[in-house]
This record gives structure tokens, sequence and C-alpha cells, in this order.
């Protein structure tokens, strides 16, 4: 079985309707054009995901304006503490964090 490689771009179709492809797309290449789905807002889910990001990395940055040192921890108590953090999170990864 032979497998060919094809590059892959995304592009958005400008109001004069042409398609901005890089320089190294030769000049009368074959190309095939596919219409992909609009991209959607993201659900209220993600506004909130998003403001727990924002509220802890203000956090990191109080902390650090004030000199705080976290305490040495093991590679081991990290990986619990990661596994702890996703399990209450409802995020349960397939795999232990150890590598």
């Amino acid at each position: 079985m032979l497998l060919a490689h094809t590059d892959t771009y995304i592009s958005i179709v400008d109001p004069s309707r042409t398609i901005s492809l890089p320089d190294t797309v030769p000049i009368g290449a074959r190309v095939a054009i596919v219409l992909l789905p609009p991209v959607e807002m993201p659900p209220d889910a993600d506004a909130e995901r998003t403001a727990r990001f924002v509220a802890v990395m203000n956090a990191i940055a109080a902390a650090q304006a004030t000199g705080f040192t976290p305490p040495d921890i093991s590679d081991a108590e990290l990986d619990a503490r990661i596994d702890r953090a996703r399990r209450s999170s409802g995020n349960h990864p397939h795999a232990k964090t150890s590598l």
C-alpha cells in the first residue's frame, strides 16, 4: 500500500473571494477546497473555565509580588496533587500524571 503525503492549509476567503496560500504552493498547483463549518463562540462552561484561569494567574502574580517562594516537594507529591486536582474538577485523565 502506497501512502502519499499531502500538505493541508486553512485559509479564510477574503471579500474579493481570494484564498491566500503560502509561497511554497506553486502557481498552477492542483488544490482542493473544502468548506468548514463556522467557528462557534465557546459555551458558558468555557467562560467559567477562563474565569478560573484568570483567577489563578492573578493569585500567582500576587504571590510573586509578595516574594512568595513555594515549598520544595517531590515529583511524586506534585503528581499526586495534580491527580487530586483533576479528580476534584471532574477532569479524569486516562493515565496517571507520572511519565
